[in-house]
């Protein structure tokens, strides 16, 4: 009778464990598929309230509870109705209440999202906030460390100079408007390299195909991942930082170190 009871509560905790191992790759996976993650409530079934998305035996009006989880431009969606294309729209009914798990179709007054998945909404609403930007911060981790691991040089340093140079290429409306940071190498992370200096071609457009790459200036001060850049007409072997991910502040120095090994 005591080995009995033994092996039945060795079985019970180990099922517990399984469950709570398979909710957290769910979470994360679902996480990691979706944009947009809020608690809402099904308000109307078979219905849409924006006015290019045909309604359908798949579309619900969803009103937003809680947003958990939501790019800047769409954060305040708390109270609004949006319009939810289900994934499985046989298991849904009115009034239910859900952890949907969502990217963006459409924005006007109206927002229409597509479903990856949804969850059962948790007694503890801000434990799983707390799950989803912890999965969010591995993500950010996870596409810094990529970066560094594609980069032939990690080096901390400081801008000592600017220096714009002459036209590359053809004239063209993305016209990259190449510089040249000349930054002083205080410490290497990753790779070699046999000078005090080193330059880092950049581009000062704001172009949109531009936009989000890091611009220099004198005294700036941080650590570059720096890749080779055989393209856009630059010199062999050129030097680049053109993610938006190439420049750390000095703050993320550690990070970085640590990402590195």
């Amino acid at each position: 009778m005591k080995y009995r009871l033994m092996f039945t509560l060795v079985f019970a905790l180990g099922s517990g464990l399984t469950t709570c191992l398979a909710q957290t790759e769910t979470l994360d996976a679902l996480t990691r598929s979706s944009h947009i993650i809020f608690v809402g409530r099904v308000m109307k079934l078979r219905a849409a309230n924006v006015e290019t998305l045909s309604s359908g035996p798949n579309t619900a009006i969803v009103r937003v509870e809680e947003v958990l989880d939501a790019p800047t431009g769409v954060a305040e969606l708390k109270g609004q109705e949006v319009t939810v294309q289900l994934l499985r729209p046989e298991g849904v009914k009115a009034e239910q209440q859900a952890v949907f798990f969502t990217n963006g179709v459409l924005f006007g007054q109206h927002l229409a999202v597509k479903e990856v998945g949804e969850l059962a909404v948790p007694a503890d609403r801000a434990q799983l906030k707390a799950q989803i930007a912890a999965v969010r911060a591995r993500m950010v981790e996870e596409t810094l460390q990529a970066r560094i691991r594609s980069s032939v040089l990690v080096s901390e340093g400081k801008v000592l100079s600017v220096k714009e140079i002459e036209r590359i290429g053809g004239v063209s409306e993305h016209e990259a408007d190449w510089a040249v940071a000349v930054v002083q190498i205080e410490a290497i992370e990753k790779g070699s390299f046999d000078r005090k200096t080193v330059d880092v071609y950049f581009p000062q457009s704001t172009d949109e195909r531009w936009l989000l790459s890091p611009k220099f200036h004198v005294g700036q001060q941080g650590v570059w991942l720096l890749h080779r850049e055989g393209k856009f007409g630059l010199p062999e072997g050129a030097l680049t930082a053109l993610s938006p991910l190439d420049f750390q502040p000095m703050a993320e120095r550690d990070k970085v170190r640590r990402l590195v090994k």
